[in-house]
Parts: structure tokens; sequence; C-alpha cells
């Protein structure tokens, strides 16, 4: 498995999710501002604050978009032969990259989703090897490779 370019895709998808959530940060803020000059109806003042307290919204996921940017920098994705950060781990049929957390995605016709160290399947799995089974949320899941 060439991680390098899973890491590429995830990185591409991270930056995707910053991308929009700044474009639509600045649309919103533009949105808040009202002139100091000018006449301000009640309605448009409404939807001026509305708007202010979404484009906090976005701003904070924005932040959170450049910390997984950040975090996914600085993580080794060399080989691995437990599941730990930076792990490609193929379970059943769906290949869970220890990273950052994304939406499922297709990687080399393979079922892929990036997940955090906090999610809790993480810490159902972590430290066990190839061919180790674990449960999760009353199932019980099999490692058939780790990369």
């Amino acid at each position: 498995m060439d991680k390098t370019k899973l890491k590429t895709r995830l990185l591409e998808m991270t930056q995707a999710d910053y991308d929009a959530a700044r474009q639509k940060f600045q649309s919103l803020a533009s949105e808040a501002r009202i002139s100091g000059g000018e006449t301000v109806e009640r309605d448009q003042q409404s939807r001026a604050e509305a708007a202010g307290e979404m484009a906090a919204a976005w701003d904070e996921a924005m932040h959170d978009d450049e910390a997984r940017l950040n975090r996914l920098t600085e993580i080794d994705f060399g080989p691995k032969n437990a599941v730990t950060d930076g792990a490609a781990v193929l379970v059943d049929d769906r290949l869970l990259v220890v990273s950052v957390s994304t939406q499922e995605f297709d990687f080399d016709g393979q079922r892929a989703m990036g997940i955090s160290p906090a999610a809790p399947i993480y810490k159902a799995m972590q430290g066990l090897s190839e061919g180790d089974s674990f449960t999760f949320n009353g199932s019980d899941h099999q490692i058939r490779a780790i990369h």
C-alpha cells in the first residue's frame, strides 16, 4: 500500500474542508458588517447579528480543520505492525486510518475512513496486531492487515 498517496489524499480532503469553511466564514462575516454611517432597520440588524453568530461557528470549524491539517503533517505514516498513530488498519472490509477524522472515501477501490486516536473504535483496537479480533458496539471485528 502506498501510504504516501494515502496521506496525500487525507491532506487534500482536509484542505478542501478548510477551504470551504474559510469561504463560508468570509461570506458570513461580510454579511454581518453594517456600515457605520447608514441608518439600519431592525430586520437588517437582526440578519447581520445572525450572520455574525454563524460566522463565529464557521470560524471555529475553520480552526478545527487547520488543526487537523497540522496533525496530518506531523504524523509518521511509516510502516506499522500494530494499531497506532499513522497505521492504516484493514478491519473487516474497511480501511481505518489512525490520524484525523474524515468522512468515508474511496482509496484504490477500498472503502476508507480517517479516525482520530480519541475515537472509541481506536481505543478498542489500540495496540492490536494483524489477525487479532476485538469487540466494538457489540459486534466482533477482525484486523485483516496493518500498513
